[in-house]
């Protein structure tokens, strides 16, 4: 089965021209999960939004290829990258609370990305809305969108960003450590909710964290980074349980020293 998305060679470079991502070559197939794990630096955020054909902060791409599908990010125009943004490739923040509009109701903010990308009708864009907000199990789901980001919790909140995201049925999310925010009982309960729904609908996704633990519970395949560079990649299993590199291993070590600390 051909990769969804496929990245080879990728480098990435600060505004003072300091190459923050060296050689990345990626692989995602339709329906997995992999996880980019490292420290803070290690490049990962950096790498999802580069899938999307984006830097941030006056980052640029400086070498290597993206293909989403059968179409090339990087020889196509900025007007093309914009158009697969949100229809084809969805990205989800850390703080939902700062990608919802307060001014605006939740639901209506779901349905936006459908509708300016001409995906669906108005009332196919609703419906897909309502199967969505069921999905992901938020309350009164008939009416939770009538709401305003600031009338739910921060965990129903989240959900409903991942909402957003898969409004336009995208093939690829980028999910930023998108739980990092929420207690720990709640992240659980949305991390289960994530897998439920993308192996529902066949959607791939890169899941960015620094949280082994949180990689654990969802993540198919993992990709450890440091400085910009691949130190290790494999099966979540064998990545968590027989890492192979000193740092993957360092990691690993802290994982569950925290473990035991908690108990």
């Amino acid at each position: 089965m051909s990769n969804i998305l496929t990245i080879r060679d990728l480098r990435v470079a600060a505004p003072n021209g300091a190459i923050l991502v060296d050689g990345i070559d990626l692989d995602l197939a339709p329906g997995e999960i992999l996880g980019l794990i490292g420290e803070s630096g290690a490049g990962k955020s950096t790498i999802g939004l580069a899938a999307m054909g984006y830097g941030r902060g006056g980052c640029r791409i400086v070498g290597g290829t993206i293909t989403l599908g059968d179409t090339s990010l990087m020889d196509g125009s900025r007007a093309t990258r914009e158009k697969m943004r949100g229809a084809r490739i969805a990205y989800v923040a850390q703080s939902a609370a700062a990608a919802f509009n307060p001014a605006i109701r939740i639901g209506e903010q779901i349905v936006e990305g459908a509708l300016y990308h001409a995906k669906m009708t108005r009332p196919e864009a609703e419906a897909w809305k309502l199967e969505l907000l069921k999905t992901l199990q938020l309350p009164n789901p008939e009416t939770f969108g009538d709401r305003y980001p600031h009338q739910v919790s921060g965990g129903q909140l989240q959900r409903a960003m991942v909402a957003m995201a898969m409004s336009c049925r995208p093939d690829v999310l980028v999910l930023d450590e998108p739980t990092t925010a929420l207690d720990v009982t709640t992240q659980i309960e949305v991390l289960a909710l994530l897998r439920s729904l993308i192996q529902r609908y066949k959607t791939s996704a890169l899941y960015i964290t620094h949280d082994l633990a949180v990689v654990a519970q969802i993540a198919n395949r993992i990709m450890v980074l440091r400085h910009g560079k691949l130190v290790e990649e494999g099966t979540a299993e064998q990545v968590l349980e027989a890492p192979r590199e000193d740092y993957t291993r360092m990691l690993v070590a802290e994982r569950q020293g925290n473990l035991s600390n908690a108990v």
